[in-house]
């Protein structure tokens, strides 16, 4: 009795399982005529996609993709699927749409489309980018793929705003390498400071509020004993930003340290 039991429900739950695919096979198939080329297709799934049906568009661009695996809009279908995740934009959905993104520009690296795909791939990443002081590995993921855009497609029009979205991110994760470095500042640690300040000089020279990284690197020589570097920054700040707070900071900072040398004289 318990095997013929069991054998009902699982030939049961196998009848309501088809009854359900049958279902929503006949709900897909009203998605696109039967015999749609792959551009009909296609252009039925970009709609879908205006029109923010991402599921629907997904389904239309996976059948278009089924059906013609040869034709020259899969490519563009698989770009379509892409973009219904990202457009989606929660942290699962962009999950996914970068694997898409990844897996067009391994399959068609020279299609007119891979630069784009390429530029995704950071968006993706760009899209989950936090505040200065919370983690910035996304930061990190999305420096990397812009990077990629700008070495693969130089003159596209994808690496112009590559290089402007790198820009952004390098801004943010300079601020939060800043926070570290005054953290220590702060506290007095000027070898933690020394080595954080002088790693946002090499990595970030154009980051914006690079004379207070110079005028605090300076002061933190000083600390340290390398009389050399002191000058040489410090000086640096009043000679590039004269109209910095900075600049007066380290004005008074050197002319406190002369005042210091005499007395000792």
């Amino acid at each position: 009795m318990k095997k013929s039991g069991t054998g009902l429900k699982i030939f049961t739950i196998a009848i309501f399982s088809l009854l359900i695919l049958s279902f929503c096979g006949e709900r897909n198939s009203n998605l696109f005529p039967k015999n749609a080329s792959a551009r009909e297709m296609y252009e039925i799934g970009m709609k879908l996609l205006k029109k923010k049906k991402y599921e629907k568009a997904r389904v239309v661009f996976s059948s278009l993709i089924e059906k013609h695996p040869k034709d020259r809009y899969t490519p563009r279908a698989k770009i379509g699927i892409a973009d219904s995740y990202f457009k989606k934009g929660d942290l699962a959905s962009l999950t996914l749409a970068y694997n898409e993104y990844r897996e067009f520009v391994t399959l068609y690296p020279y299609h007119p489309k891979a630069a784009y795909a390429q530029l995704m791939m950071g968006m993706c990443y760009y899209k989950q980018m936090r505040k200065p002081g919370r983690d910035q590995t996304p930061t990190l993921k999305a420096i990397e793929e812009f990077k990629k855009v700008i070495e693969r497609y130089p003159d596209s029009e994808e690496a112009k705003i590559a290089r402007q979205r790198l820009k952004e991110c390098e801004e943010r994760y300079a601020t939060h390498l800043l926070g570290i470095a005054n953290f220590y500042f702060k506290v007095k640690k000027w070898l933690g400071a020394y080595w954080r300040y002088q790693e946002l000089m090499k990595k970030y020279p154009d980051f914006s509020r690079i004379d207070e990284v110079y005028y605090k690197f300076g002061v933190s020589s000083f600390m340290l004993g390398k009389t050399d570097e002191v000058k040489a920054f410090l000086s640096k700040v009043i000679t590039d930003f004269p109209r910095s707070e900075w600049a007066l900071k380290a004005r008074e900072f050197l002319e406190s340290n002369e005042k210091t040398k005499r007395r000792k004289k």
